[in-house]
């Protein structure tokens, strides 16, 4: 396996918070912008002052904000968005860049006219997606990039526009969460560029009655998700009902898919939600489903262990009335619904997240919530012992040379045994992607 050492030397001052991505061996950092970021990212004129001064509103939206950083299959470059606000117009905008994972001066792939969201990397490596809307009253899609230059060309023909997706090992499909279509005779008016009417009135019996980015919620209106045959061009629902599901991940074999749901009597009044899997190719919109995980609480974040027999997730151990105060743990469970949760980082009293296993299976790594700043652990599976990769200043915890782990937090200790507790510290039981 290859080090961090490089990456985490270029991208340490892209952010501080970080997230793990174990492919290739390699980590990045992700998350929101550090002081430092903001600094390096100021305009040359606020620099130039010879007299130093506070931050003026001008300022902060000169600050260029970095994220999303992408790591290519091969470990070769780092894909990453770069938004910039324009105070007089309004808006702000969201590239793509690229840079040499062993540095180098790094590039936009994007247009700066246009904004896009949710960048990643094709399972060969050949070109990056993002969703973005191009034209007038044109919905989201997915759009492709070789990246060896060229033109964008638009992936999916969504009727009610792409949300966030997720590529298939074997590139042949995308897995996409997709609101339902709002049908008022408004939204018709307003979709076919027509000036929009007195609309219906929204009839809401909810609990929850509005949510940021979503607007007002009503009981017709969900978000499932869908499988897209890139080649036919074919869109299948997987998932249907009252409920909303998010969080997808694709199965090692491209058979199945873990996603996110709370599927209780009243998902408003509570946020027990939990990991289901569903077959890939199933045709009768998700009616049968396999529920993986039963905490009366919020479980999220499933990813698959290479060998697609386990699912690790984040979890909590407190009763649901503490749920949204109480540290997140990683645990790890059968994929197949047969066993209980194992819980890694109960001794851990720090919340952990975006799980990844490394490609031996041997061990996860997961991001770390401490002092505000943003850790990298990893855990082994038969030991449970747990090890800080990156500290929250993106200082490697590796030797350069050797590559062996040469620092722990203190915090980060191996766990030992306590009365009543499931953790110890001995051992447990491609195709082508273009439109043709």
């Amino acid at each position: 396996m290859r080090t961090s050492a490089k990456v985490s030397r270029r991208l340490a001052t892209l952010t501080r918070s970080a997230i793990p991505s174990p492919r290739a061996g390699r980590f990045i950092f992700g998350g929101g912008p550090a002081v430092l970021t903001a600094l390096l990212l100021l305009t040359p004129t606020l620099f130039a002052q010879d007299v130093p001064r506070p931050l003026t509103i001008e300022d902060q939206f000169a600050i260029k904000r970095v994220g999303s950083p992408q790591i290519s299959p091969d470990g070769e470059w780092v894909a990453f968005t770069v938004s910039t606000t324009d105070l007089k117009k309004e808006r702000t905008r969201t590239q793509i860049w690229m840079v040499d994972a062993d540095g180098g001066d790094p590039f936009p792939v994007t247009m700066s006219s246009e904004s896009i969201s949710g960048p990643k990397w094709s399972p060969d490596g050949k070109c990056l997606s993002f969703l973005t809307s191009r034209g007038e009253n044109a919905k989201t899609q997915v759009w492709v990039l070789d990246r060896r230059g060229g033109e964008a060309q638009q992936l999916t023909e969504i009727e009610n526009g792409a949300g966030s997706y997720e590529w298939s090992p074997d590139a042949s499909k995308l897995v996409m969460a997709i609101r339902d279509r709002d049908t008022t005779s408004a939204a018709g008016d307003t979709a076919r560029g027509g000036r929009s009417r007195t609309r219906d009135p929204w009839v809401i019996d909810r609990l929850q009655f509005k949510r940021d980015g979503r607007g007002y919620l009503t009981d017709t209106l969900r978000t499932h998700l869908y499988v897209y045959d890139i080649a036919s061009k074919k869109l299948t629902q997987i998932t249907s009902g009252r409920w909303d599901e998010g969080s997808p991940a694709w199965s090692p074999d491209g058979t199945r898919i873990a996603f996110v749901s709370n599927r209780t009597e009243d998902p408003d009044a509570n946020s027990n939600s939990d990991i289901w899997v569903v077959a890939a190719d199933n045709t009768d919109k998700g009616a049968t489903l396999l529920r993986i995980t039963a905490y009366e609480g919020g479980d999220g974040s499933p990813t698959w262990s290479p060998d697609g027999e386990q699912i690790a997730y984040t979890t909590g151990t407190h009763t649901m009335e503490f749920n949204n105060h109480a540290v997140r743990h990683l645990a790890v469970t059968p994929s197949d619904g047969s066993g209980e949760r194992r819980i890694l980082t109960e001794a851990l009293d720090r919340s952990v997240g975006s799980p990844e296993f490394t490609p031996d299976g041997e061990n996860i790594v997961f991001s770390i919530q401490e002092s505000g700043e943003g850790h990298v652990g990893q855990v082994n599976l038969a030991s449970v012992e747990i090890t800080r990769i990156l500290d929250g200043t993106g200082r490697s915890q590796r030797d350069p040379t050797t590559g062996a782990l040469t620092g722990r937090s203190p915090l980060l200790s191996p766990p030992t045994t306590r009365p009543g507790s499931s953790s110890s510290s001995g051992p447990a039981a491609s195709p082508s992607v273009f439109p043709r």
